[in-house]
């Protein structure tokens, strides 16, 4: 089973997300003067904490809750991303992604593109879901407005594998994911 989550899951959230960074390249999407986005990026209730941007290593720990979103720091927006993959929510794993330096809920039409695109993958990969119950996530490696989870400490232990290639990045004071 290990075996099984470690190898389908990354797979399946590389390939979520390259999709959805490739529909939706910013530099291919102009923004026609006068229009706005309907996009919205999630609330974040739950960032009352601080977020150290001197580059020093964030030791705090997050729990994956069925809560609302939380963008305060590195690991509690990969928690919430990660969350809404295993649950099969779309619209949050692509408001909480960013691609070319930008919020893909900041990209005209991205967000709404996005979510067609990844959810019917996510539909595939629901059933591993239990295997992330209590997500914990500690230790990125905080460098200004980016972060690695190379080094991180999850519990379950496997969550580690699958959220190592993954980065955050940060913008306007929230943190999304990225691989880039």
């Amino acid at each position: 089973m290990k075996k099984l989550l470690t190898g389908a899951l990354p797979l399946a959230l590389s390939v979520s997300l390259a999709a959805c960074s490739k529909s939706v390249d910013p530099a291919a999407t102009p923004t026609p003067a006068g229009s706005t986005s309907s996009a919205t990026t999630p609330s974040d209730a739950m960032s009352s904490g601080t977020t150290d941007d001197t580059g020093a290593t964030d030791t705090g720990t997050t729990s994956a809750t069925a809560g609302p979103v939380d963008q305060a720091t590195p690991e509690a927006a990969m928690t919430s991303w990660l969350g809404a993959m295993v649950a099969g929510d779309g619209n949050t794993v692509c408001a909480l992604m960013a691609t070319g330096g930008k919020a893909i809920s900041s990209i005209p039409g991205a967000a709404a593109a996005c979510g067609k695109t990844i959810t019917p993958m996510l539909d595939q990969i629901k059933e591993l879901g239990a295997a992330f119950q209590g997500l914990k996530i500690s230790g990125a490696t905080v460098n200004g407005n980016n972060a690695t989870f190379e080094s991180v400490t999850t519990e379950p232990a496997l969550a580690a594998d699958v959220v190592s290639s993954f980065k955050a990045v940060k913008i306007g004071g929230k943190w999304y994911v990225t691989q880039s």
